[in-house]
């Protein structure tokens, strides 16, 4: 049977301590014939003594612990929200220690949004949608595009939506600020204005389908056949839309297909190499296009006058290409 302490070694009052209730039971004979001896009645209360003074001793160290943090070296690493080289002052109390890393501080977040990308002439009416999201500290600070948001100090996280204008045919960016009293978080959001390039493509039958690459003055009786409306109205032939806000002439077709008319391509006059482009006709280069119109005034859907440059194929086209543009 385990013991794990004696005391009164050699005497007549020794005595032995065990490891378990169930050890402590088992030396304990049934005394229906009077066969508990005095020692075994010794061994039990030694036993469950040496229990209680365990019990004490841990209490006793736990009360005696310091409810400080006393270390004034700098941390050499991040730990949680304690940042390397943080000293503490001496003493610390644990609560400040453990929200320090546990609860780092966390600044105000910003958002807006509402902006977008708009055809020159277009609504400038904006609406912008905002957040202000509160982290550590209440917001004592929310503004929106120069509207000071009534209600701060903020204790909980604030959004909402602002009704103003674009500056009309100019990018224009909207900001908000938010302020936590210790750090500012800011957005910004923009209305950008951009004009379209068009294609698609255009019958020409009614003055003969002419062929430009051996007939130059033809491009005369073209020019009215390709009018504002007609450059409006270019339906993609067969690749998208046949138009999109743009800031480059460069762009994929594939698949363009003419269907036995002229393929026509158009952009402002302002882009990068508006007046030399370069076309590539399944994978090589090709050079049967001509200019139609040059710093030609166009007026779009909004009545917003550009400068376009217009190109046609310079024959009908009867089946589908792939051709770049660059």
């Amino acid at each position: 049977m385990p013991i794990i302490g004696t005391v009164g070694t050699g005497s007549n009052t020794e005595s032995n301590r065990y490891p378990t209730l169930g050890n402590l039971l088992d030396q304990l004979p049934d005394n229906s014939s009077n066969l508990i001896d005095p020692k075994d009645i010794r061994d039990s209360v030694y036993t469950l003594w040496e229990r209680i003074e365990d019990v004490n001793l841990i209490a006793s160290s736990a009360a005696s612990a310091s409810a400080f943090f006393q270390n004034p070296d700098p941390t050499p690493f991040q730990v949680g929200g304690i940042t390397a080289g943080t000293s503490f002052p001496t003493p610390t109390d644990m609560q400040t220690m453990w929200n320090q890393l546990l609860y780092p501080y966390v600044g105000p977040v910003a958002s807006l949004t509402g902006g977008n990308v708009r055809e020159f002439g277009s609504l400038a009416a904006v609406t912008l949608s905002w957040t202000a999201t509160k982290n550590s500290n209440d917001i004592t600070l929310i503004d929106v595009n120069g509207v000071i948001q009534s209600g701060a100090p903020f204790t909980t996280s604030q959004s909402g939506t602002q009704n103003t204008f674009a500056t009309q045919n100019v990018d224009t960016t909207f900001n908000i600020l938010v302020d936590d009293g210790t750090s500012t978080n800011s957005a910004s959001t923009q209305v950008i204005w951009r004009n379209r390039r068009y294609w698609g493509k255009v019958d020409l039958s009614s003055i003969g389908n002419p062929n430009l690459t051996t007939s130059t003055a033809s491009i005369s009786s073209i020019i009215p056949l390709l009018n504002d409306s007609v450059i409006l109205g270019l339906d993609g032939a067969g690749v998208g839309s046949g138009s999109e806000l743009s800031t480059s002439i460069s762009k994929t077709y594939n698949g363009i297909n003419g269907g036995g008319d002229y393929l026509v391509f158009a952009w402002p006059s302002s882009f990068s190499n508006s007046q030399t482009p370069q076309f590539s006709v399944n994978g090589l280069p090709n050079t049967a296009f001509t200019r139609i119109r040059n710093n030609s005034p166009f007026v779009n859907q909004f009545g917003y006058t550009t400068n376009y440059e217009v190109w046609i194929s310079n024959t009908l086209q009867n089946s589908p290409l792939n051709i770049i543009i660059s």
